[in-house]
């Protein structure tokens, strides 16, 4: 698979999450990608793990509209 197509299948996961209203509450980064850590208003819990650049790039796009949102 190439990176893009990685990116295209890690970006739709996260906003398959994002579309049922789950929420990020905890980014964790390290070597292997980055791990997020989700929540739904209802109480459901659920952990993405991200191995692509720009899938991690495209959280702070989706952090930011979080924060906007908020305000």
């Amino acid at each position: 698979m190439s990176d893009y197509e990685q990116f295209q299948s890690e970006k739709q996961k996260l906003d398959d999450f994002i579309s049922q209203q789950f929420r990020i509450v905890h980014v964790k980064e390290d070597l292997s990608g980055a791990w997020l850590d989700m929540q739904h208003p209802g109480g459901e819990t659920a952990t993405l793990h991200l191995t692509t650049a720009n899938a991690r790039k495209y959280v702070a796009v989706i952090l930011i509209a979080q924060e906007v949102d908020q305000a």
